[in-house]
């Protein structure tokens, strides 16, 4: 009898992994997650260019980000190069020993380019050795700087190369002493170097400080509100840019609705697709941000640039930035997907529209309006605290703008809706933007922020230009000037010969200058402290004396009192010792000199160079010997021929073949390192607002060429009823400025607004730079018509009946 077969039981649950429906929340999370990624990647021609798009947006808006993270470290490591270009003297009295060094400056320049250098003596074996050199260099000897080599080795150089003809280059500075890659720095060897005097000290090393950038209150408001100007919009692209072709991913949410999967589900699928194309971004922006550290080393500011290798992102702030914005984009995903239902058969947005509330958009503004009205009223504060509450206040401002364009343009655009008025085009833009007018905000929100911030950031640099600009003395003389003895008064005429001869020059006038305090008794003690402010003191003849005072008559043997204001001056007969600060330098009594009792006052000349404008003494070499003089001045003032724009640098040779210590000074004397640094800071801030405007206008051309792809289907039912393509073509002109012309208007009132905050925080007058103002505004405009023109021949493509196919 056969066996019977046994009936199976039940087989056992294995403990394996749960029900979908009853998985950890974390691992739902992830598994959506990455689902939404992979569709980003592999949705067709069409997902990938959608996440193309987004991920050179957010690369493009990374990459500003890494770049400002990276500036601290690339100010510190500049900072710490000058530094150690730093002396450290010797011990006040001390003589030379093996262990010293003689160094003075060398200032020069070569069309425009500074050129400046450092001429030393080494005064025993054991002298200190320069930052970047194995050694000091020897008399004619000289080491120059990478940028320089090149210079003096290239045709553009060869008249550069006149200038040291006594010299030899026997090496080149390293990079720990320079200051950026393209300084033209030079270390000479001199044996004219005899001990300390007004510009020549004896050191024992090198690196005592850190000098660094020193900018005033002034050029740390303007550096802050010129990267929260810059760097506001660029988050606001970011926040705009992971939410390109949200429209397209609508329908692919719909087929998963229809497979099964639950609203959540759908939510974390899209905010899946959008971490991809963010972290795609992170790629790009690294990539960006590597591919721009050469150009940025070309940049210098106050002296201080920045070698490739100095520009590495803050640590923190770079994993600040690579949380943020995938963050970011899972955020502003998930936000939107709350106003969207995703229906199996569809995706309708939440209706009626939600009624943009008021009451809180203006207290964004006026947090910021309260942050810094109390330093436009008390004056510029300095310290952390000052900076934080202006970055704080001035980017609340800022946002503010994106906050109330929204509202703006719901309100504008629903009263006009409501008057029913305007040509086809103009109601065809309108009904459109009731429809997205949230899309067209946000698009514009950002090109709104970055002309508000630069417009307040040029009220602020003229303000500070134009005060300051009375201050800076022009004058036509160009000025050659060899200080502290250099060359001594019996040389004065040889000297003031050689530089007339000079190619370009037109006429020269010599002069010596020094200083003089009245006389003591010949028993008096020696007491420098107490010694009264000395006379500045000027001896040249008849017709340079005319130059720097108003002179009727003159003749050798006349002395002339210069009287400027309440300030003191020598009054005749009175008895003067002539350059008492070369003479205690020297160790020697100064020569004592009367003043005739036919000197005469007159007033001096705006005219003269700044340093030779003022109070003081004029005579004649007939009435002051010069020779009596031990340390004096011996200065040229020529006048170049505007034709020879290479006359200055035929100056500077002669100047350096008499001695490396002269100084040349161009006749636009008046410049200073506070003009340099806010002159750049308007260039770049405003290249930067230009770079800003036309990224966030590729982000508004995606936008619109998205916004027409949803309406094809329309836009095929209007060709098949006869509607013209100019009307349309108008219809989307009208889309794009409507939105850009409110924002422009808010970006201005804003911008006027905080550019007066900041002017009264600086404590200068209001000055409106309407030209570049209207460029920044016609900057916006161009991308508005460059949007409308790039989306016409898609517009013209989609405008077919074949478009009315359906399956």
């Amino acid at each position: 009898m056969p066996t019977p077969t046994p009936i199976p039981g039940p087989a056992p649950i294995p403990p394996a992994t749960p029900a979908r429906g009853r998985a950890p929340r974390a691992v739902r999370w992830c598994r959506d997650l990455a689902m939404g990624a992979r569709f980003a990647v592999t949705g067709g021609r069409t997902g990938f260019i959608r996440t193309a798009l987004t991920a050179l947006g957010v690369g493009l808006g990374v990459a500003v980000l890494l770049l400002a993270a990276a500036i601290p470290n690339a100010m510190n490591a500049a900072m710490a190069r000058d530094g150690a270009r730093s002396t450290v003297p010797a011990a006040a009295g001390s003589g030379p020993t093996d262990r010293t060094l003689l160094i003075t400056r060398v200032s020069s320049g070569y069309r425009d380019t500074p050129v400046r250098g450092r001429a030393v003596r080494a005064e025993g074996p054991h002298a200190p050795v320069p930052p970047g050199l194995s050694r000091v260099p020897r008399p004619g000897e000289m080491a120059v700087s990478p940028a320089l080599a090149d210079l003096l080795a290239s045709p553009e150089g060869a008249l550069l190369k006149d200038r040291f003809p006594h010299l030899r280059i026997t090496g080149r500075i390293g990079d720990a002493g320079l200051t950026h890659p393209g300084e033209l720095f030079f270390w000479a060897g001199t044996d004219a170097l005899r001990g300390p005097g007004e510009d020549i000290e004896r050191i024992t090393g090198f690196g005592a400080r850190n000098n660094g950038f020193d900018a005033g209150p002034l050029i740390v408001l303007a550096i802050v509100v010129g990267c929260v100007a810059l760097l506001t919009p660029v988050a606001v692209f970011i926040a705009t840019a992971v939410r390109f072709g949200g429209e397209r991913r609508d329908g692919r949410l719909a087929a998963l609705r229809l497979v099964g999967a639950d609203r959540a589900t759908t939510r974390r699928i899209a905010a899946g697709e959008a971490l991809a194309g963010a972290l795609l971004g992170l790629l790009a922006g690294a990539a960006l941000f590597l591919a721009a550290r050469l150009p940025l080393s070309t940049l210098t500011l106050a002296d201080l640039g920045v070698f490739p290798s100095d520009v590495i992102p803050n640590a923190a702030l770079t994993a600040f930035v690579a949380l943020a914005v995938p963050c970011c984009a899972v955020g502003v995903t998930l936000l939107t997907m709350r106003r969207v239902t995703v229906e199996p058969l569809g995706v309708t947005r939440t209706a009626p529209p939600l009624r943009r509330r008021l009451w809180w958009r203006p207290l964004l503004p006026a947090a910021g309006v309260a942050l810094l009205l109390p330093q436009a009223i008390g004056g510029l504060s300095a310290g952390d605290a000052a900076t934080i509450q202006t970055i704080v206040g001035t980017s609340l401002l800022l946002l503010g703008v994106a906050a109330l364009l929204p509202w703006l343009l719901d309100a504008a655009v629903a009263r006009l809706g409501r008057s029913g008025r305007g040509s086809q085009a103009w109601q065809l833009a309108v009904r459109r933007l009731e429809l997205t007018g949230t899309t067209a905000a946000r698009s514009v929100s950002g090109i709104t922020v970055a002309v508000a911030g630069a417009i307040a950031v040029q009220l602020l640099l003229t303000g500070v230009g134009i005060q300051d600009a009375p201050e800076l003395v022009r004058t036509r003389w160009t000025t050659v000037q060899a200080r502290d003895g250099a060359v001594p008064a019996a040389r004065a005429a040889a000297m003031h010969a050689r530089l007339s001869a000079a190619d370009g020059v037109r006429t020269a006038h010599g002069l010596i200058t020094s200083y003089a305090g009245p006389a003591r008794g010949p028993h008096a003690p020696a007491a420098p402290d107490a010694d009264p402010e000395p006379y500045p003191l000027a001896v040249a003849d008849c017709a340079t004396l005319r130059e720097l005072a108003r002179i009727a008559s003159c003749s050798d043997g006349d002395t002339f009192l210069v009287k400027d204001g309440a300030y003191e001056i020598p009054h005749p007969g009175q008895r003067l010792a002539l350059d008492p600060v070369g003479s205690r330098t020297g160790h020697r009594r100064p020569a004592v000199w009367t003043v005739p009792a036919t000197a005469r006052h007159v007033a001096g000349r705006r005219s003269a160079p700044p340093w030779l404008t003022g109070p003081g003494l004029l005579a004649t070499p007939g009435a002051l010997d010069a020779t009596l003089l031990r340390r004096p001045s011996v200065s040229t003032l020529l006048r170049l021929d505007p034709d020879r724009p290479d006359a200055i640098e035929h100056v500077r040779n002669a100047a350096a073949r008499i001695d490396l210590r002269i100084d040349v000074v161009p006749g636009d004397y008046g410049n200073t390192d506070d003009d340099d640094v806010l002159s750049l800071t308007r260039s770049s801030l405003t290249a930067g607002a230009v770079a800003v405007l036309l990224l966030i206008g590729c982000g508004l051309l995606l936008t619109t060429l998205e916004q027409l792809h949803d309406r094809a289907r329309l836009l095929s039912h209007l060709d098949a009823l006869g509607t013209p393509r100019a009307v349309l073509g108008r219809s989307v002109l009208w889309q794009t400025v409507l939105p850009v012309a409110l924002g422009l208007t808010l970006a201005l009132t804003c911008g006027l607004s905080l550019g007066t905050l900041l002017v009264h925080m600086a404590g200068r007058a209001l000055q409106p730079e309407w030209p570049a103002i209207l460029t920044l505004t016609g900057t916006a405009a161009t991308v508005i018509l460059g949007v409308t023109a790039l989306s016409l021949p898609l517009l013209w493509r989609l405008m077919r009946p074949e478009g009315l196919r359906t399956e």
